[in-house]
């Protein structure tokens, strides 16, 4: 009871909290919204007043320009008179007779014009000085000869009798010492702001000057105040806040109103401020924000009404969520497993099948090529499902491919029982048949995915049978309207346990199996049935169960297969050994002698091997050790196909394919570029062919997929038909004499060798190469972990495990695989317990093979003619000059050509050295070797 008020509790309480969070969203985006709406509103008052402050602007500069203009014109004309000497009388008379014309122009403004010319007062307006009247003391002399040369503007002043705003314009003479002034009333300033004031284009229009006083107001009782000197009242907020401010444009508030301002300068340092008043229309804009409030609380009420009748189905919605979790977690799991799984699980697999591969090859025997063959299927079945299941993902995706073949169902059916009677033997079970020998034999479907059916069902069927027998039967129906498609019959019959109803939909769910506590000790994920119903809906079936606890089950299916050749059956048994008759031999599929092809490998086994393999096509094969290296061959040569290793140190195979695109006008742009890889789990191709490869290949390579991806990249004008005489044993083991130290040696096996090498012929240089680089990979190798270059070590290890298992030593590439797997994983810890042993291993190998390849050579290089100093000096010199020019078929031929001599003690270390770097393309260090 605790536990449920608590549930409850914490249920109300998430429901609190998720209220709020809701108000509290909904809010900020009000708020957010009326911000927006605040800020915009003001904005569009700004731009409207800051388009009438520079109205108001332009009409009061072009008011003072007036006065400005009259005194410089008055002032011009007195200063031609001074120069010309005329009589003061003569100025006074030219001030009276411009005043009259002065007051028309200013429209009443201005009285007119006043000077003092040398000490002497000279009035055209009519005024009388008083008695102690002393011009030089008056604020417009001392004005304009503080300002000499321009037009001085004395500060505004209230008139005592006009009660009106005055300011008085001067400027000097030409003797420095002579002033003309003219008084200029700003009353038409004043009826310039009332009437922006009366027309609603503001609501307040202000013009100051730099102290502050108001020159004019559109209210006139507050004409002449200054501003600076009050405390309390709307002016003095008004300035404050404009000499605070950073722009043109601001808001205040004063009292109960708010405002916004905007300032505009004008002549003389003056301000014009047209100020709005925004109460009514901010007053709207929270009466729509208080509304909003209300409206949001009124949703939020519904919401939470709406929440608390759905409350059940959001808990039950959230354990289905954390049940979906869990799941996908246990996925990812099992996706990361399968996929560091895959290499390791094809490895023995591809060894017994190549393996078998030599038994078919070199046996004559009828009955060790039917074994064989039996081998070859059950293996390559082995490895269909096990490349299925390796990624499962794609399975539950529904992304199986159903690809379609001609077989004959004679080996099919032989595979099977094969499979299935072992096991029915084992438990005391009878195998009964009941194959229909009108069946056509020669059909055309997916054979992999066929057999894989009916071996799920048939394994499940021993599996859950005790005592009794389980019968396979295979017939056909005709399809009317489809006169060259049959309906394939199948049906398993048992006599095990059977199947309740109620555990019918486990037997095809995922991972389940039926009545796990009665069947603890049968094997098995229970995954099998879930392929076998996903396999039959691809191909356009559906698996039908009869079942009775306690008695037994039956599964059936029907399988539209088309009919290649209406030949019947028969005894399944003697098609197969007819089958097994047909048998032939290895042959090459084609010749291209006039093909050329690159391939790019870091490590010189695998170009070797490579040769080799195709060497019996004739294809003219050029080999790069590193991707620049063929960057290079290919800027220069048109390859007809290019393969590329993926890791390879400093540049890979994708950052090679990248740049080799980006050779635009190269001869290989539009060249098909094939990866090599050990990455063989499904989706692999996918990642190729989107990094911009053509195709991929497995390594270790398998020949007759070689074979076929030449066939279809290799332009058809250069394939010639291969001729039908048999390979010669290739993969005899009939081992040279020189070989004959290396037969006790555990760690190395010749089968695995001379198979990965294409012959016998083909494995002596291998080993060779492998032989003669153990000191310098063992160096760089050690130098990596040395410097702690975990990258590097990999990539070195990595081309290591290659070339050991090329040559057979299986057992130390497994090693190699090991250190590679830790280096990519960044397992230090793997690596400094193991690396000491490996590397001692692996120094180890070369006192044995010094066995095979230093043994007996003296004998032999004691029949060939010395070669004397002239000659290697020349020799030296053409290995130089061929070297510069980076001709690696130059350097072949040269050390070709020498090997009918004998070389000189002397010369024997530095000519080793020389040989070994040709070997591997390295120029560099041949250019070393001779230059020092």
């Amino acid at each position: 009871m605790d536990a449920k008020q608590q549930e409850k509790m914490n249920s109300v309480l998430k429901r609190v909290d998720v209220t709020t969070i809701i108000i509290l969203f909904f809010l900020m985006v009000v708020m957010a919204y009326y911000a927006m709406l605040q800020s915009e509103m003001k904005q569009k008052i700004i731009v409207n007043q800051e388009l009438v402050a520079t109205r108001s602007a332009s009409q009061i500069n072009d008011y003072l320009s007036t006065g400005v203009d009259i005194i410089r014109v008055a002032s011009c004309t007195l200063d031609d008179m001074i120069r010309k000497g005329k009589s003061h009388a003569e100025m006074r008379d030219y001030l009276l007779n411009q005043s009259g014309a002065i007051e028309h122009i200013s429209g009443g403004n201005s009285m007119g014009l006043y000077a003092i010319v040398q000490d002497d007062f000279l009035d055209g307006t009519g005024w009388t000085p008083n008695a102690g009247f002393v011009p030089q003391e008056r604020p417009w002399y001392g004005g304009a000869m503080a300002n000499i040369g321009h037009v001085a503007v004395v500060d505004p002043y209230l008139d005592a009798q006009t009660h009106t705003m005055m300011i008085t314009l001067s400027k000097s003479l030409c003797d420095v010492k002579s002033v003309a002034a003219m008084d200029f009333s700003l009353g038409h300033l004043q009826t310039i702001t009332e009437e922006l004031a009366v027309h609603g284009e503001s609501d307040i229009e202000i013009v100051m000057d730099r102290k502050y006083q108001v020159v004019a107001h559109s209210d006139k009782a507050e004409v002449g105040k200054c501003y600076l000197n009050e405390e309390g009242t709307f002016g003095r907020a008004l300035i404050d806040k404009m000499r605070s401010a950073d722009e043109k444009y601001f808001s205040f508030r004063f009292g109960d109103a708010e405002y916004i301002a905007y300032t505009m300068p004008v002549a003389n340092s003056w301000q014009c401020v047209s100020v709005f008043d925004a109460t009514s229309t901010f007053a709207q804009l929270r009466r729509t924000f208080v509304l909003t409030i209300f409206v949001l609380l009124l949703v939020v009420s519904i919401l939470m009404v709406i929440m608390t009748r759905y409350e059940k189905k959001t808990r039950l919605a959230q354990e289905l969520n954390q049940k979906a979790e869990s799941a996908a977690l246990a996925n990812e799991a099992k996706s990361a497993f399968l996929s560091n799984m895959s290499h390791e699980i094809r490895t023995p697999i591809n060894a017994v099948l190549g393996m078998n591969e030599m038994i078919l090859r070199e046996s004559h025997e009828p009955n060790v090529i039917e074994y064989a063959e039996n081998l070859r299927n059950a293996g390559n079945t082995l490895l269909g499902l096990i490349n299925d299941i390796l990624d499962f993902s794609k399975i539950e995706a529904g992304k199986l491919e159903i690809i379609p073949v001609d077989y004959d169902l004679s080996s099919m059916l032989n595979d099977l029982v094969n499979m299935i009677h072992t096991r029915a033997d084992a438990k005391g079970l009878t195998l009964l048949l009941n194959f229909d020998q009108e069946t056509p034999k020669r059909l055309f479907g997916d054979e992999v995915r066929v057999k894989q059916v009916i071996t799920n069902i048939l394994t499940n069927a021993v599996k859950y049978t005790e005592k009794g027998s389980v019968t396979l039967s295979i017939g056909f129906e005709h399809i009317p309207e489809e006169p060259n498609d049959i309906e394939l019959c199948v049906m398993v019959k048992d006599t095990g346990i059977g199947i309740k109803p109620e555990d019918m939909e486990k037997l095809f769910s995922k991972f389940e199996r039926i009545e796990e506590k009665r069947n603890r000790n049968v094997e098995g994920t229970g995954l099998g049935m879930a392929i076998t119903i996903n396999l039959l809906e691809k191909m356009g079936s559906a698996l039908q169960v009869e079942s009775t606890y306690g008695v037994g089950s039956t599964f059936s299916f029907k399988l539209r297969q088309r009919v290649v050749k209406w030949e019947p059956l028969g005894d399944y048994k003697a098609s197969y050994q007819a089958l097994l008759k047909g048998h032939k031999k290895y042959h090459e599929k084609f010749t291209a002698p006039e093909a050329l092809v690159l391939m790019v490998d870091d490590n010189p086994m695998n170009l070797t091997v490579f040769k080799s393999l195709i060497k019996q096509t004739l294809v003219q094969v050029d080999t790069a050790n590193d991707g620049d290296e063929g960057l290079l061959l290919a800027q220069d040569k048109k390859y007809d196909i290019i393969f590329l290793d993926h890791m390879m140190p400093r540049k890979d195979g994708v950052e090679t394919l990248h740049e080799l695109k980006e050779q635009t006008d190269g001869p290989n742009f539009n060249t098909p570029v094939i990866c090599l890889t050990a990455n063989a789990i499904s989706g692999a191709r996918e990642e190729y062919i989107e990094a911009g490869f053509n195709d991929y290949l497995t390594k270790p390579i398998d020949t007759e997929k070689l074979e076929d991806m030449l066939l279809d990249y290799l332009p058809q004008e250069k394939l010639q038909a291969a001729g039908h005489e048999e390979v010669r044993g290739q993969n005899e083991l009939d081992l040279p004499e020189s070989l004959a130290p290396l037969k006790d040696a555990g760690w190395l096996d010749f089968a695995i060798g001379i198979k990965n090498s294409g012959s016998v012929e083909a494995y002596l240089p291998l080993l060779k190469i492998f032989y003669e680089s153990i000191d310098e990979m063992a160096q760089a190798i050690e130098g990596f972990y040395a410097d702690r270059n975990i990258k590097d070590y990999t990539i070195k290890v990595h081309a290591l495990k290659s070339s050991a298992r090329i040559i057979g030593a299986k057992e130390f590439g497994e090693e190699a695989q090991l250190l590679e797997n830790a280096g990519k994983a960044g397992n230090m810890d793997y690596i400094r317990a193991h690396h000491e042993n490996f590397i001692e291993t692996y120094r180890g190998f070369k006192a044995q093979l010094a066995e095979v390849f230093e043994a007996g050579l003296p004998a032999a290089e004691k029949e060939k003619p010395e070669a004397d100093m002239e000659l290697m000096e020349a020799v030296y010199e053409e290995l130089l000059a061929a070297a510069e020019e980076m001709d690696s078929d130059r350097l072949e031929e040269i050390i070709a050509e020498m090997d009918d001599y004998r070389i000189p003690e002397t010369e024997v270390e530095l000519y080793k050295k020389i040989k070994q770097a040709v070997e591997h393309f390295e120029y560099e260090t041949i250019l070393s070797l001779l230059n020092h």
